[in-house]
């Protein structure tokens, strides 16, 4: 009965290891494939964080076609989504039709916090500047670029020398 007892105990931890070593291959392989990591090391550790997708590490591709459409690429050097022209076909996966989208797949939340475009424009007064200037701010009511006069010592991240500015810095709104 102890010999049974034993071997039933024995055989159950067996199973146990030999499913902990299971998951440790298959967590090796998704580290491989899909940027996941261990947080403590290389012990098992059902802890894990994302990490960016592979792609996000890619250089933009300019692709096969003869097209020039505005996309984005997440650009792993400053932590970044910025703007490329891609072809329209061809390319890799560091290509993404919102700033936004970009942002969100490549482990850069977007945070409508810190949105230049959803602030207001700037009213700091100075009044050693006499001149006043025509410029445009976004304005996230109307999700248009608006034409104001601004009066400010430093201009704000949400006022733009031009219309076409505006709507480049805040098409991700639009």
């Amino acid at each position: 009965i102890v010999s049974s007892r034993f071997s039933a105990l024995h055989s159950a931890v067996s199973r146990e290891e030999s499913l902990a070593m299971l998951i440790q291959e298959f967590m090796a392989v998704l580290h491989l494939f899909c940027g996941l990591r261990y947080v403590s090391g290389d012990a098992l550790d059902m802890d894990w964080v994302i990490k960016k997708p592979v792609a996000c590490y890619m250089k933009p591709d300019y692709g096969t076609c003869k097209r020039h459409l505005t996309r984005y690429f997440y650009n792993d050097s400053n932590y970044k989504c910025r703007t490329f022209d891609y072809s329209g076909c061809g390319g890799n996966g560091n290509n993404f039709d919102t700033r936004r989208e970009c942002r969100y797949l490549c482990g850069v939340k977007y945070d409508p916090d810190k949105d230049p475009c959803l602030r207001p424009p700037g009213r700091t007064w100075c009044p050693n500047r006499p001149e006043y200037a025509g410029m445009w701010y976004f304005d996230k009511k109307t999700e248009k670029c608006v034409r104001f006069t601004y009066r400010e010592c430093a201009l704000n991240r949400n006022v733009f020398p031009s219309c076409d500015k505006c709507k480049k810095e805040c098409q991700h709104l639009l």
